[in-house]
């Protein structure tokens, strides 16, 4: 459940790629999707997922769960009477006289299952026959600047404990929060968030008060998780300047494949408590690794590199420091009772 920092270079399916195989994904994601508004909109990639490797037969595309109840659950009830009742199926085209109802789920057509009924169809028979889903893990990020900021980090949590909590329960999956990468760009309000250091403090303070906040109302088999994505960021700013920037795409803001190798490493090791065996993670060609991606980058922009073999090499062995052997690097700063703690 997540946006762009997931569906750059998808990642979900990265991770699956990582496995060989042997995890089952499916997700739900909008670009800038937040916890609170992706539960409003849905899915967003309807125009995103709409590629030769998301092909599954005529019309239909892997786009993933239209909603995240859908997702979670197996079912959306809301979503299945929304459709039926604002869409005629006559050769695929919506009613004419359906276009200005405002909808629940709809933030200018992009989720697929308003989009396309018959995409609602072929999700519904899929779930039925695996109904309901069982779910190990969710994997979790909200927008990347909330959960460092003290009202979208508190509106989080509020929706977490009113929304999330009561579909988590019903699942049994252990929630992981995936701490995104803290950036630098002109394009983004990011004052109040200070620099690369303080900023990636911060938003895995936020992460660890949504862990706090969950974990009393979850059996212990569900204790929440932390995959430290961004300590791991943090620590290449530290030791590889240059390598560092190389892990954003062009925008400096989202993930290069550098970047997304080096995440989807660190989320294995939260999910499985070991790093990906070295002959599904290190190739020679690296490419081999998102043969299989629906996307990697928006349309209409230039291909990013992928990692050598070298800078695969390292980006592994940061992550295996960070998520097997807590290394934390010297400017990344933890709290207790609130207040910064450094370890400079």
């Amino acid at each position: 459940i997540g946006n762009s920092m997931m569906y750059y270079n998808d990642m979900p399916r990265l991770i699956q790629k990582l496995s060989y195989n042997h995890i089952h994904q499916d997700s739900c994601l909008h670009g800038d999707a937040s916890l609170s508004s992706i539960l409003l909109t849905g899915n967003g990639m309807y125009q995103k997922f709409n590629t030769a490797n998301a092909h599954i037969k005529r019309d239909i595309y892997d786009f993933g769960q239209c909603t995240v109840p859908q997702l979670l659950l197996g079912k959306d009830t809301a979503l299945d009477e929304m459709v039926q009742q604002n869409y005629i199926e006559s050769d695929g085209a919506s009613s004419s006289n359906t276009m200005n109802i405002s909808y629940l789920y709809d933030d200018g057509s992009s989720n697929p299952c308003l989009r396309n009924p018959r995409y609602l169809a072929y999700l519904n028979e899929k779930n039925t026959a695996n109904f309901p889903p069982h779910w190990d893990y969710i994997v979790i990020n909200d927008n990347t600047r909330n959960p460092g900021r003290n009202v979208t980090r508190e509106e989080g949590i509020d929706i977490l404990l009113q929304s999330y909590l009561t579909w988590i329960h019903q699942t049994g999956a252990i929630p992981v929060f995936l701490d995104t990468h803290a950036y630098f760009t002109t394009t983004r309000d990011l004052t109040d968030l200070g620099d690369i250091p303080q900023f990636t403090s911060l938003t895995y303070e936020g992460y660890r008060q949504y862990v706090a906040a969950l974990s009393p109302h979850l059996p212990a088999n569900q204790k929440p998780q932390i995959a430290p994505a961004g300590i791991a960021y943090l620590t290449i700013w530290e030791e590889n300047r240059p390598l560092w920037e190389k892990l954003f795409h062009s925008d400096s803001i989202h993930a290069s494949p550098l970047g997304s190798f080096l995440e989807a490493c660190i989320i294995y090791y939260t999910l499985y408590g070991r790093m990906p065996e070295r002959e599904a993670a290190i190739h020679n060609n690296m490419s081999v690794l998102w043969s299989k991606a629906r996307v990697m980058q928006e349309q209409g922009q230039p291909p990013n590199p992928f990692p050598t073999r070298e800078e695969a090499e390292y980006l592994f062995n940061v992550a295996d420091r960070v998520a097997r052997q807590k290394y934390r690097p010297r400017t990344f700063e933890s709290f207790s009772g609130g207040d910064y703690v450094h370890n400079r």
